[in-house]
């Protein structure tokens, strides 16, 4: 898989299938884009590729920047070496496009500690002008949870497979969220399904 920041494409599984068309289609509607990933059948078909396309980036003056272009293996052992205009390309086994982690082993662990990484960052910027806020009634600190805390937590999980084990760490992670606005401490010992009924 190639990620470049330059340039993207649009994702059609027909075309991707169909390999005499593939390159001629992905090649034209690449250049429209920020962000692309080539899904190639082999390292021959991912090099063909990058020198169909760094042609094309030619033609149009448009320019790969090189840095932040990197080439990701699945299932192989040795790492594949592809050249754009004589310069290879970084091997990597994650790299991050439009707000997501993707890695080579497919684990959606990067991806979720990121996600929590960043909606523990935002709920820490309005602790003490929104949940500490005694002026606030609670359901419009939910509703600023959801929009602003939540909404984060959950970019892209729509295409998520989860395991029970990373579930269950979203899930911690947003009962957390609402026992601090609670004021609701794990000594008090109240259940989650209190937590619930109390934020509605």
């Amino acid at each position: 898989m190639l990620h470049t920041r330059r340039t993207g494409g649009l994702f059609n599984l027909s075309r991707l299938r169909a390999k005499t068309k593939t390159k001629r289609v992905l090649i034209r509607e690449l250049l429209y884009a920020d962000d692309a990933a080539l899904v190639p059948h082999s390292e021959v078909h991912l090099q063909n590729l990058c020198e169909r396309f760094a042609k094309a980036c030619s033609d149009f003056s448009m320019t790969i920047n090189l840095k932040k272009t990197v080439v990701m293996s699945l299932g192989t052992s040795i790492p594949p070496r592809i050249l754009i205009n004589g310069s290879p390309l970084n091997v990597v086994d994650k790299f991050s496009s439009l707000g997501s982690v993707v890695n080579s082993s497919n684990n959606l662990d990067d991806e979720i500690n990121q996600r929590i990484g960043k909606a523990s960052t935002n709920f820490g910027r309005l602790s003490s002008r929104v949940w500490k806020n005694h002026h606030l009634a609670i359901k419009l600190k939910i509703k600023v949870c959801t929009a602003c805390i939540l909404s984060v937590l959950l970019y892209s999980s729509e295409t998520w497979c989860t395991y029970r084990r990373q579930e269950n760490r979203l899930s911690a992670f947003h009962f957390r969220c609402l026992r601090f606005i609670l004021g609701v401490s794990w000594t008090d010992h109240v259940p989650n399904s209190t937590i619930l009924r109390l934020t509605g």
